[in-house]
């Protein structure tokens, strides 16, 4: 479970809140508008559609942001929202009470999940990029290897793993294009990174670093990750520049790397807000 701390703003995403969300809309969808018929939301639309729902009340909640914009309500919000993704307040309405029946509990339970990753890979991104713009310029590109890939010319599931010494406590940032054709046999592919130190088992001890899901559509996406590291007893950065979630053996990878870099930066003086990942 993650929990963020920025702005005043906590957000931990657990399923009672989110169920406490959707009883919410149920009340005020259907207390402020004439019911009329409406469209089930398909639950690929409707993930999108709850995370903005979910980070305007959390913005909203914030009393000095509250301030800036008066004749604004949460229904007002929750009005524009939707119009941005074709969709009206009655649609919500008859959205929630399909779910949220017995028979679809289990596609509600996968509508959460989805949320909850996606806001939380959003909020962790927001707090890595934020470490990157405030350390400091002097940085030194530690990635010791090739920095081109081309699969499967270069092995048909080779997730291309790494392993790079560390230079002790700092921010560490990864960059790296990545290009993932349509025809990719991986599912769902991801950038998988952490620090790792021994501790007596093969396995060893590890700080994960945020997931990054990377886009199956031929196209060229740059990824910057970056994590910050204080204990000095963490001598490597692992990982794979190109992880996935398959079972089987029975695959082959289609994908294209390139631009990678490996910075450290020395860690700033002032305490830093940083996500906490339990």
């Amino acid at each position: 479970m993650a929990e963020f701390k920025n702005m005043g703003w906590n957000f931990k995403p657990t399923k009672l809140v989110f169920l406490v969300i959707l009883a919410g809309l149920v009340i005020s969808c259907g207390s402020k508008e004439k019911k009329e018929p409406g469209r089930v939301i398909p639950a690929q639309e409707l993930v999108p559609v709850l995370e903005d729902i979910y980070l305007a009340d959390g913005i909203f909640s914030l009393r000095y942001l509250r301030e800036k914009m008066p004749g604004t309500d949460s229904m007002s919000n929750y009005r524009d929202i939707l119009k941005k993704y074709g969709y009206t307040l009655d649609d919500l309405n008859k959205t929630i009470d399909h779910y949220t029946s017995d028979t679809r509990m289990n596609e509600l339970q996968l509508i959460y999940e989805q949320v909850v990753k996606d806001l939380r890979d959003t909020l962790e991104k927001t707090f890595e990029e934020e470490h990157i713009q405030r350390a400091p310029t002097d940085t030194t590109d530690l990635w010791p290897r090739k920095r081109e890939f081309h699969l499967p010319r270069e092995g048909q599931r080779n997730k291309i793993p790494f392993n790079v010494p560390l230079r002790g406590p700092g921010v560490y940032s990864l960059t790296v294009k990545v290009k993932v054709a349509k025809e990719d046999g991986s599912k769902d592919p991801y950038i998988h990174v952490w620090f790792w130190k021994r501790d007596g088992t093969p396995e060893g001890k590890r700080i994960e670093w945020a997931k990054r899901r990377i886009p199956k559509d031929g196209r060229w996406h740059q990824f910057i990750l970056a994590r910050k590291l204080t204990d000095p007893s963490y001598t490597h950065l692992k990982g794979y520049l190109l992880d996935d979630e398959n079972k089987d053996k029975k695959y082959i990878k289609r994908a294209d790397i390139k631009g990678l870099k490996l910075y450290r930066r020395p860690l700033l003086q002032e305490h830093d807000q940083t996500p906490i990942i339990r």
